[in-house]
């Protein structure tokens, strides 16, 4: 019986972590959360934990929340015979000491069918990049980020009209199985990784607050993808009197006859969308939300974006 430590600071993780704990197995158990430590939120600035330290608050488990991970979590694995880690959205570099330390290493699941999208927000760059198809990947934790490994991967096409939510719930839903499938083998040395091509590794940065500025120059079909990456956050806006108008749901259809091609122009009310011509077709924005208020139908703001209007 072989003793797995769940490693995880996003809920995410969270349907694998009720996977791992509620397997009825000779060949493992769970045996310890390590999550993030709670932060404070809301009005009142109290102390909330994570959905991961949550759950394992609640079901009972050995918890860390480590101050300092790099020099917590060794001793404290060691403590309670931790022979495996997996890890999901941790959220931390684990150092290479850790890694060579715990028997069976620690596996990773990574949302994305590496060696594309390595790195923090592969989730929002599949949707930017407009990709087809994306995945998520079950790998051998190695020193450099996301290049270790793959016992094996599951895809999820893409339709272009996935929001980072909805794909990170299937990304949720996924992991399941692609651990139904490798995980106990894994554990019992019968799986073997394949190495990545390092050569077609590609990377994706942290998001920052500059992601969600549009930039209407960009073609409208690029606008749509970004803003539905971002959505969450940092979520797209542009500038417009020296306030910032965010952007909701939007849609983006081809140019016709008789549009302006000028990018950040107002054409004017369509249904219900606002339209403005960007460097290649037409974004359609359905929601906007002014500083301070809620995000609304856009159709009703027309006032506020005449036509002929422009916001570059």
């Amino acid at each position: 019986m072989k003793n797995i430590v769940y490693l995880g600071s996003d809920g995410i993780g969270l349907p694998v972590l009720q996977w791992l704990a509620s397997r009825k197995s000779e060949i493992f158990r769970l045996a310890g959360v390590i999550s993030g430590q709670d932060q404070r939120r809301g009005r009142g600035m109290k102390l909330v934990a994570n959905d991961i330290a949550a759950w394992a608050r609640g079901s009972g488990t050995p918890l860390l929340q480590p101050a300092h991970p790099k020099k917590e979590i060794l001793p404290w694995m060691t403590f309670i015979g931790g022979d495996m880690g997996v890890v999901f959205a941790y959220g931390h570099i684990l150092p290479e000491n850790l890694l060579a330390s715990i028997p069976l290493g620690f596996l990773n699941l990574h949302a994305s069918l590496l060696p594309e999208l390595r790195g923090p927000c592969p989730i929002e760059a599949a949707i930017v990049e407009r990709k087809v198809r994306t995945g998520m990947t079950l790998m051998q934790l190695v020193k450099e980020m996301d290049a270790g490994p793959i016992y094996g991967s599951m895809d999820i096409p893409l339709d272009a009209t996935e929001t980072a939510p909805a794909l990170r719930k299937k990304m949720s839903e996924i992991a399941i199985p692609l651990m139904e499938k490798y995980f106990s083998n894994i554990v019992l040395g019968r799986e073997k990784p394949t190495l990545q091509d390092h050569s077609l590794a590609t990377y994706v940065h942290m998001l920052k607050k500059s992601d969600g500025l549009i930039d209407f120059s960009k073609s409208a079909e690029d606008l749509d993808a970004q803003i539905r990456a971002y959505v969450t956050w940092p979520r797209c806006y542009f500038p417009m009197n020296g306030l910032e108008i965010k952007v909701g749901r939007t849609q983006w259809r081809p140019w016709k006859s008789g549009d302006e091609k000028n990018p950040g122009l107002v054409l004017g009310i369509n249904g219900d969308a606002i339209e403005i011509a960007t460097g290649d077709g037409v974004l359609r924005c359905l929601e906007l939300q002014w500083p301070t208020k809620k995000m609304l139908p856009a159709a009703g703001m027309a006032q506020h974006f005449p036509p002929g209007s422009n916001l570059s």
